[in-house]
């Protein structure tokens, strides 16, 4: 094959590949913003399955959930939701932002919260933001309390001969950086956030439940439940599996017969043809990276640990 027929044939590719780009810029751009339904099981009125697993979101899948979150909401044709919970928690913001979307989401539908295998620290307070709380009797839950954890890098830094200087205005402005052990003062000061935050924590469990805040207070010492326990101390209102959590949030909406429904991301043209990753599996790899990396910044976390930094 000459020359101009290998132009001529690059030149064809390229513009076959915009064109796909384009089409898919353009059905993505005209589906952004709302999330398609598929039907789970069941006949008959819509109850929506939101999904809470792993970490607490940050970022843009925080972004996804609440926009979930709010177009349950506004669709009337939602009657209830149901929030499957297999969460250890993460961090303070993120978990309080979603608690308080899904507490406007229950003022209006019925919302019932599902405890899967764990749903403890900001897993559990996510669900308090329901209506009623089913657990299973071997779910692993509670751990009411907050968490940061402070890496201290200083003596692999000195075997490894890497000096690190500091310029600063401020006293405490490098606090918490790990590259020194903190002082009396700035544990004093991390201390008072962390209490902050337990007893936001606390508020929202006694609100959720319908219970003293002294009550929560001393079940609030960050030790862990069984589903069977938290149901005994009222941290949780029926036993059940989450199809017996979809059954309770539609009798609570008056539906005789229901559908479970979820909702999932609509895809353009080019995420059709292409898929959601790159090959190779570099977006996975490169995410996980990522928050490896994010995990050693100083946070706030209402957090179990029990599973570990997953």
């Amino acid at each position: 094959m000459n020359r101009k027929r290998w132009l001529a044939l690059i030149l064809f590719l390229l513009v076959v590949f915009l064109a796909v780009v384009g089409l898919g810029r353009l059905t993505a751009q005209k589906a952004k913003g709302r999330w398609q339904e598929t039907t789970l099981f069941g006949q008959g009125e819509k109850v929506l399955l939101l999904e809470l697993k792993g970490t607490i979101p940050t970022d843009k899948a925080l972004e996804d959930f609440l926009s979930q979150v709010r177009q349950a909401r506004e669709d009337p044709g939602i009657k209830a939701v149901v929030l499957e919970v297999v969460s250890p928690g993460g961090g303070v913001t993120e978990t309080e932002a979603i608690h308080r979307a899904l507490k406007e989401l229950a003022r209006e539908k019925p919302l019932v919260a599902s405890l899967g295998t764990v749903a403890a620290s900001g897993g559990y307070y996510a669900a308090t933001a329901a209506r009623e709380i089913v657990t299973a009797p071997t779910t692993v839950t509670g751990s009411i309390g907050v968490i940061s954890i402070q890496p201290q890098v200083q003596g692999l830094l000195d075997k490894l001969g890497v000096e690190v200087e500091v310029l600063k205005e401020g006293r405490l402005k490098d606090m918490a950086s790990g590259l020194r052990p903190l002082t009396p003062e700035e544990k004093a000061v991390i201390q008072s956030l962390l209490r902050e935050a337990y007893e936001l924590f606390v508020k929202r469990v006694a609100e959720g439940r319908r219970m003293p805040p002294e009550e929560v207070y001393r079940l609030a010492d960050g030790r862990i439940y069984s589903g069977a326990q938290a149901l005994a101390l009222g941290l949780a209102d029926r036993e059940g599996y989450l199809e017996d959590a979809a059954q309770r949030a539609a009798e609570l909406a008056g539906l005789t017969g229901f559908r479970l429904v979820r909702y999932k991301k609509p895809k353009g043209l080019l995420v059709e043809l292409l898929g959601d990753e790159p090959p190779f599996g570099f977006a996975s790899d490169t995410q996980a990276l990522l928050q490896a990396l994010a995990q050693s910044r100083f946070r706030l976390e209402y957090r179990y640990l029990g599973g570990g930094l997953w």
